[in-house]
């Protein structure tokens, strides 16, 4: 059964090998170039994009061909004063057509601001993307951070394993000469199963984490990679440049602002409708008109024509105020809610900052914690080979090296999560 597991365990490390690396870095680029929830919030800032054109906020002239014919065909009975009569089957025929021009040319410069905030919602739209997008970025690097938890897991528990199947073939030995007793063996046994069953739990959750990875990268489920683990030594942040950062880089922030430029906008949009309008038309055409049954058997005109008009709304219902009055509030609103986040976000970045801090504390405790707790198993199991102690002595030693290494893979992770964290709050994640 033994030498059936090492063969299992041999020919999963050789798998591992064959596997395709991936680093953190090409996982990113991946997402970012191929994830679906980003290419549709570029198709949104695209069409956001186009919508800023000076046509679409009524800033250029609109002109129109128009084309007409009209006839008509009826039974006319005339009788005039001189006794003349006229009783004939009338005919008429009257095409026309004419080129319209209409332009506004003044409106309270309501277009203008039209213009202005079509193109500020393009920028808000291109925010929310790279909102998504960082969003998303730390999605899978707090995922690939988890296969890397779940693949230390699993290497730990093989070190683990490898000490209580020692355990167990001393036990054995023992029980088999008459040294010892059979309920030793099965303890070890028992033991021994339990770390099997966490290293099978193991193995499974590092699927997981890299199926979750695969769906957000868009790539295959059943895809097999091997993610590589960069050595690197915690960096030194300073608080009050973090938080300075994340007065100008933080993209909650900043598509708060956005949120507040467009209110305001739409303010002077509804103040410019206090104001007179005028607006040029003009147009040019050709009338032609033939009738077999009247005083004027054929008309004919070629013409220009052209005016101004002007209007001044005097009053509507106090519509406008109120529409001025609904644009202040939600600029308040907005206002309101910019100071919220940046209250927050201190706090948050502030709460980040020492738990990082405190993170590289308990990481550099750990490190130390595992090699005593290494140095002190192997004693104990030294000891326990010569008979120098019992087996409750060698597990709890055991006991005690399972522990720190969940610790220390636990405290890698979370220092690296805190980090991210840090990170994604100050707008520093990505650029």
């Amino acid at each position: 059964m033994k030498s059936v597991y090492i063969l299992s365990i041999t020919l999963l490390s050789f798998t591992i090998q064959a596997q395709e690396v991936l680093t953190l870095q090409e996982a990113i680029s991946e997402t970012i170039s191929k994830n679906y929830g980003i290419q549709i919030a570029q198709s949104q800032v695209n069409a956001a994009e186009n919508q800023v054109y000076k046509a679409n906020a009524g800033m250029t002239p609109v002109i129109d061909w128009n084309a007409a014919v009209n006839t008509n065909l009826s039974q006319v009975n005339q009788v005039f004063v001189d006794d003349r009569k006229i009783n004939r089957l009338g005919q008429s025929f009257g095409p026309n057509t004419n080129v319209s021009l209409n332009w506004t040319l003044y409106d309270g410069r309501r277009m203008q601001v039209v213009y202005d905030r079509l193109r500020t919602q393009s920028q808000e739209s291109l925010l929310q993307k790279k909102l998504l997008t960082q969003n998303t970025v730390a999605n899978v690097m707090q995922i690939y951070f988890e296969i890397l938890r779940q693949k230390k897991s699993v290497e730990y528990l093989e070190t683990i394993i490898s000490y209580y199947e020692e355990r167990l073939k001393i036990t054995e030995e023992r029980w088999q000469i008459g040294r010892g007793n059979k309920l030793d063996y099965l303890q070890s046994k028992t033991d021994l199963t339990t770390q099997q069953v966490d290293l099978v739990n193991a193995q499974n959750q590092l699927k997981t984490a890299k199926v979750r990875l695969n769906s957000i990268m868009a790539s295959p489920a059943d895809r097999q990679f091997t993610a590589s683990e960069a050595i690197e030594f915690p960096k030194v942040y300073s608080l009050t440049e973090l938080l300075e950062k994340a007065k100008t880089a933080n993209r909650e922030l900043l598509l708060l602002n956005k949120s507040i430029e467009i209110n305001m906008l739409r303010e002077r949009e509804a103040m410019s409708f206090k104001k007179p309008r005028l607006a040029l038309n003009s147009s040019f055409g050709y009338n032609f008109n033939s009738n077999n049954a009247g005083f004027i058997s054929l008309n004919q005109s070629v013409g220009l024509s052209a005016g101004l008009t002007a209007t001044w709304n005097i009053f509507n219902g106090q519509q406008t105020q109120r529409n001025i009055q609904l644009a202040q509030i939600n600029t308040e609103i907005a206002r309101q809610e910019k100071e919220n986040l940046l209250n927050q976000l201190e706090a948050d970045l502030t709460a980040s900052y020492y738990q990082y801090t405190s993170d590289q504390e308990l990481l550099d405790l750990e490190l130390e914690n595992k090699t005593v707790a290494e140095e002190n198993l192997t004693i104990s199991l030294e000891k326990f080979k010569l008979g120098a102690s019992t087996i409750l002595e060698l597990n709890e030693a055991q006991r005690r090296f399972d522990q720190s290494l969940n610790r220390l893979v636990n405290a890698q992770y979370n220092l690296r999560i805190s980090e991210l964290e840090m990170l994604r709050l100050s707008g520093t994640l990505i650029e």
